[in-house]
């Protein structure tokens, strides 16, 4: 139940946030508490996925160019546990610094952090809190 809450919460937010901006809807899906999947859905250049992120502050924190806590879940103090950040964009991402399979597809660790990662249409980005 509480997942479906969030998944709601999710959606109406992303819908009324970006009605607003003028940005096509978003598809974010909180896959559970420790994975959230955002699919772009964007006609403007040169945006970041903080910026991207920015109206979702209620299921994601940033701080200092940082996602610092996503659907509550923070980061651990030690960074033992923290959020990271995978995409299908084969020019911002790397396989050989981590990869994950999602829907059989793989997906390779961001080269950049979310402040200046530059979202592109159609590409999925996905937050997955890790323990190292």
């Amino acid at each position: 139940m509480k997942k479906l809450l969030t998944l709601l919460l999710v959606t109406v937010t992303a819908l009324m946030m970006f009605t607003a901006c003028g940005k096509k809807d978003p598809i974010v899906i909180a896959e559970s508490d420790e994975f959230v999947v955002i699919n772009c859905q964007t006609d403007q250049e040169d945006l970041t996925l903080a910026s991207y992120m920015n109206g979702l502050d209620d299921i994601f924190v940033i701080e200092n160019g940082m996602v610092v806590s996503i659907n509550g879940i923070k980061n651990a103090a030690d960074w033992s546990q923290c959020w990271m950040l995978y995409t299908d964009d084969e020019e911002m991402s790397n396989v050989a610094w981590g990869k994950i399979e999602y829907k059989d597809k793989v997906y390779g660790s961001a080269a950049l952090g979310a402040d200046e990662l530059i979202v592109k249409n159609g590409k999925t980005y996905i937050w997955v809190y890790q323990k190292f």
